[in-house]
């Protein structure tokens, strides 16, 4: 979940240490030319090695660099957008790769079982009934760069999973929960983290069926997590009590994102 707020500003830039940065900033160094000499002494106060060996040292200028900054992290992109990226990359992004869309998303049932005291099967609809939350939340590529356009922002609508961790009542010594999808895939999380990170398990994205954005029935959703393990079409999730718990995700990613800023838009003058 993403804050909803507007930052503005100025920053200002030193650079002292390289050349490269004093640069790019459009700030010229001064460069001295020692002339050439047999028994020169180098900048570092040796001798120079071979005759006629121009040495030359460098003198870096501090540079200053002011301007007018701004970031939004409320700005809910379109549907649309979300559609035309990310269905294109589902199988690498979001888990399950078999659409199973249903003619009415909150008729899928949902199995909540393992080690807990009353394991049941339910309706998302009827879950979504007790309790759903609406959460403004960011879903990223773990390998997105900084500034990349893999990454989105939406009002998403589902279940907690903390909730139905209540329902079931979960053993105290429970530390896992594996999410099963309905093509098999299944991924394993920290029962803390997954709570911690305020997981829901999706039924709608900017108030429409994921159908029109993500693809599928349901999703789940968790903050600062990169979006591959946002696993879809979840019909089980099981309790259990494990003599360690499941790596925290990112962990052993090559690119973890916990998750990464995307610049979509932007001017110069």
């Amino acid at each position: 979940m993403m804050k909803k707020t507007t930052r503005y500003g100025r920053s200002t830039l030193s650079a002292i240490a390289g050349l490269t940065m004093v640069v790019s900033m459009t700030a010229a160094p001064a460069l001295a030319a020692e002339p050439a000499s047999d028994q020169g002494a180098a900048p570092d106060g040796t001798e120079a090695q071979e005759s006629g060996t121009a040495v030359q040292s460098m003198q870096v200028t501090e540079a200053e660099v002011a301007g007018e900054f701004a970031y939004d992290q409320a700005t809910i992109t379109p549907n649309a957008v979300i559609k035309a990226f990310f269905q294109k990359a589902s199988q690498a992004i979001c888990g399950a790769t078999v659409n199973f869309e249903a003619d009415n998303p909150l008729e899928w049932k949902l199995t909540v079982s393992g080690d807990v005291e009353n394991a049941f099967v339910a309706s998302v609809g009827d879950l979504a009934g007790e309790e759903s939350v609406n959460k403004v939340m960011t879903c990223t590529c773990g390998g997105n760069p900084a500034g990349g356009r893999a990454i989105v922002t939406a009002d998403v609508k589902g279940i907690p999973i903390e909730h139905l961790m209540t329902r079931a009542a979960a053993a105290p010594g429970a530390n896992t929960l594996t999410f099963v999808s309905s093509d098999g895939t299944e991924v394993a999380f920290p029962l803390a983290y997954v709570v911690g990170h305020h997981a829901v398990l999706s039924y709608q994205i900017n108030d429409e069926d994921l159908s029109a954005s993500v693809g599928g029935n349901n999703q789940l959703w968790m903050m600062k997590t990169p979006a591959n393990y946002f696993v879809r079409d979840v019909v089980q999730i099981v309790v259990s009590t494990e003599d360690e718990a499941p790596a925290v995700p990112g962990t052993n990613d090559e690119h973890p994102n916990s998750p990464n800023a995307g610049i979509l838009a932007g001017s110069q003058e």
